[in-house]
């Protein structure tokens, strides 16, 4: 099973990570990568997932998992990105974020 982990760098919002960690693992230019990740998840909504809490506290537990390009893509709030083959045994689509 071939596998890439990405670590987000300080600043670096969650959805580009995706798009970095993906181009890694594919051993591609980012800007090569079709379809876009806004094709299959909103970015904006990635990245608010991830952003600080109402009250200002950031996040410090939590992922989201999803299928992007034939790939299970998993987020974690902890900043790394998983990118890896797709369990079929798996539950596929969107899991929440822990508060």
């Amino acid at each position: 099973m071939s596998r890439t982990s990405y670590s987000r760098s300080d600043g670096e919002r969650p959805s580009t990570a995706v798009v970095n960690a993906l181009a890694a693992h594919e051993d591609t230019d980012v800007g090569e990568i079709r379809p876009q990740l806004y094709d299959v998840v909103d970015p904006d909504a990635l990245d608010a997932l991830f952003g600080p809490r109402l009250d200002g506290r950031p996040r410090t537990s939590g992922h989201v998992v999803f299928t992007y390009l034939g790939h299970r893509v998993t987020v974690h709030s902890d900043g790394h990105v998983y990118v890896g083959e797709v369990d079929e045994t798996a539950e596929s689509g969107v899991t929440p974020v822990d508060e």
